[in-house]
Formats: structure tokens, sequence, C-alpha cells
């Protein structure tokens, strides 16, 4: 196996982060109806090139030769502080995805690292994320916790 190169993702990689998001959603929930597939690569494609532009999320890719060994997005968001974090300023971390091959070899620890990394280097002091359960343990090793507050949600 070839060593493994970690790069910043462009715009340009737009295609790959919303087509390993797919593999992350598929492989959570199961299959679906191809053109709800179609259609939600199509809307994944088009948030990465407008948020990767606008500067609003980063994103790092690993690969290993010609092959994507995993990815993970930051979205910069800002709400209403609080006594921990005054500015409200959070990087919301999200489609962290290692593919199933290339997994317990620290891709997921290192594109995390390099996320906050970054984040931080435009004022970020406060990370959030939502884990899965094969995920939790990578967080917690990296001193996250979590959260008594539960979430609610509501699709209309």
């Amino acid at each position: 196996m070839s060593d493994i190169v970690y790069y910043k993702a462009g715009v340009t990689d737009a295609e790959i982060l919303a087509q390993y998001r797919i593999l992350f959603i598929l492989e959570f929930l199961g299959t679906q109806p191809q053109s709800e597939v179609d259609n939600l690569h199509k809307e994944f494609k088009k948030y990465f090139e407008e948020t990767i532009v606008e500067g609003s999320c980063i994103a790092y890719i690993a690969k290993a030769g010609d092959q994507i060994a995993g990815h993970g997005v930051l979205v910069y968001r800002r709400q209403p502080g609080n006594f921990k974090n005054p500015s409200g300023k959070v990087g919301y971390i999200m489609n962290m995805y290692t593919i199933p091959s290339f997994r317990r070899k620290g891709i997921c620890t290192t594109i995390l690292k390099a996320l906050m990394d970054e984040a931080r280097t435009n004022g970020i002091t406060a990370f959030e994320l939502h884990a899965t359960q094969d995920g939790e343990p990578v967080y917690i090793k990296n001193n996250f916790y979590k959260h008594s507050e539960p979430t609610y949600r509501k699709y209309e």
C-alpha cells in the first residue's frame, strides 16, 4: 500500500467530496432509490463548490496513490456566544469518512487535526460534530466529549 498523502481540497474536488459523502450515507442508512442518490449527489456537489469558493468550509482529502482513502469537512458558522465561547464562532466537523479498507490507520485523526489546526488560524476555538458509534473513539481520543443537550429535528 502506498503512503497516505493529505491535501486541502479545492473547488475542483467538489465531485470527490460529494461522491464520498454519498458513500458514507449509504453505508450508514443502507440502499436508497437511485433517483434520490443522484439528486443528493447533485446537491452535495453544488454545496461544496459554493462553500469552498466562499470560504465557509474547508475540506481535507487523504489519498493512497490514486485511491481516495478518506476525507473530512469543517463548516464555519457563527451563533450567539456563551460563557465558554463568547464569540460564537464554531467549527462544525462533518463528512469524516474513511474507506473501510483504510480504517484504523490514523487517517481520521490526521484529517481531524488538519481541519482543527486550520480553523484555529481563523479564530475558531469551539468545535462540534455528530458521531457514529464507530467514530466515537476517535473523537473521544481527541478530547471531544458527549454533550448532554439533545438534538431535535423537524422536516417539512
